[in-house]
């Protein structure tokens, strides 16, 4: 189909040239015959008569010299086609005499037709001087035919190399993405290596910024899972304890009451945790409900609750923050970061206590004891335990909240969430 359109929209142009050619040819000659005719009609000082320019005394003179049956009615220019022995001749009246002429080969002799200053003779100009003749035309037709035919194959050879030239380094770019079968690997080639600073290379680029946001996308979406894996047993570790201890106070009225409070809140958790990370996989473009909650109650339950999974009397788990405190946000997003926090210091601190406190610059602090983070600030804890540092960011950026990791006055760990000013109150709130 492109062919096709190619070759018409080739055969348009041929032909649109062509007509402009002749209508160049039919001006310049006009031209000329003009020129030379106005020169002999001059009174003094006539130049010599040209070979081609004739004059005819009258029109029956004219009649009889072309075999017009009737000389024009007007003075001209007028253009003129007869047979080469005269016999047949028309005038040129518009396109389809043109087309006569075309179609004809008997008419092949070309004139121009004037009438004299004094409009009683003519002036009659042989344009067949001015044209090559047959042998010649044959000759330089051939010749034409020739030059277009080794022009065509010296551009369709120089057209498949440059075409050659132009695809190679796409192709080499190509054999390099199929041979690739570990590009989504942190150590992989990049395909952007050795190619020129042009479109492939531009295209190399994008494929190689393409690649990695491929594989962090995968490396987010492995720990995710891991996290969230290890995240869901904590509430299924409160029911576990819940229910190993329910038979104990079965006949403890405050006690199995606390056990089915803690079964409640552990089953509640789980289900908003789902919801939650759902929410976090499609990156916080949905963010949470969120509502005026007291800060300190939130962290006492995530004590409590950590307690319950780690029994140890002799840690001491402490809460300074002001009763009256309100936070704007979802609870059980707060919940979830307070209680992953205290979890992984009494994870990593194997000894000491576990302190989570208020600041005046609106940050709340979870401080321990245990060996603290390394000079780099990365977090250390066995792979896909907790929440995890990394997701922990995560959620805090969804929310508007900053994470940041320290050292505790103790020298232990000290993980921050800085609140931002609008997102804090102090009095009571129903939530």
């Amino acid at each position: 189909m492109l062919t096709l359109a190619a070759l018409g929209g080739f055969t348009v142009m041929a032909a649109a040239g062509w007509l402009l050619v002749l209508e160049a040819e039919d001006a310049i000659l006009e031209a000329l015959v003009a020129e030379a005719v106005q020169a002999q009609d001059r009174p003094e000082g006539s130049p010599a008569r040209p070979l081609w320019l004739t004059y005819v005394q009258d029109d029956a003179a004219l009649c009889q010299r072309t075999g017009l049956a009737a000389a024009p009615d007007t003075p001209g220019p007028h253009e003129l086609f007869t047979s080469a022995d005269g016999s047949a001749s028309f005038l040129i009246a518009g396109i389809a005499d043109r087309w006569r002429v075309w179609l004809a080969s008997d008419r092949e002799r070309e004139f121009r037709l004037r009438r004299d200053r004094a409009g009683r003779g003519w002036w009659l100009a042989d344009l067949s001087y001015f044209e090559f003749t047959e042998e010649r035309v044959a000759s330089v037709r051939t010749s034409i035919l020739a030059a277009s035919v080794g022009v065509g194959l010296l551009a369709l050879l120089l057209g498949g190399l440059i075409v050659r030239w132009t695809v190679r380094p796409v192709v080499a770019l190509a054999a390099r993405v199929q041979a690739g079968s570990g590009l989504l690997e942190a150590s992989a080639r990049p395909l952007a290596e050795g190619c020129p600073d042009d479109e492939v290379g531009f295209l190399a680029r994008a494929l190689d910024e393409s690649r990695v946001r491929v594989a962090e996308s995968l490396v987010r979406e492995r720990q995710f899972i891991a996290e969230c894996s290890h995240e869901l047993r904590t509430p299924l570790a409160v029911l576990k304890a819940a229910t190993v201890l329910l038979p104990e106070v079965a006949e403890e009225p405050e006690g199995r009451a606390r056990a089915l409070a803690r079964m409640t809140r552990a089953v509640q958790r789980a289900e908003r945790l789902v919801q939650f990370f759902l929410v976090l996989a499609r990156e916080g473009r949905e963010r949470a409900e969120a509502r005026w909650v007291p800060l300190r109650a939130v962290a006492e339950e995530a004590i409590e609750d950590q307690r319950a999974i780690r029994p140890d009397p002799a840690r001491v788990l402490a809460v300074a923050i002001p009763p009256e405190l309100r936070v704007l946000a979802d609870r059980e997003v707060l919940l979830m970061l307070v209680h992953n926090l205290v979890g992984n210091a009494l994870q990593h601190a194997p000894e000491g206590g576990v302190t989570v406190a208020w600041s005046a610059d609106a940050t709340l602090t979870v401080d321990d004891e245990g060996p603290g983070f390394p000079d780099t600030g990365e977090e250390v804890r066995p792979r896909g335990y907790g929440l995890g540092l990394a997701l922990a960011r995560r959620l805090c950026e969804t929310q508007g909240w900053t994470l940041r990791t320290a050292r505790s006055p103790a020298g232990g760990a000290r993980v921050s969430i800085q609140f931002p000013k609008a997102a804090l109150r102090e009095g009571i709130a129903v939530y």
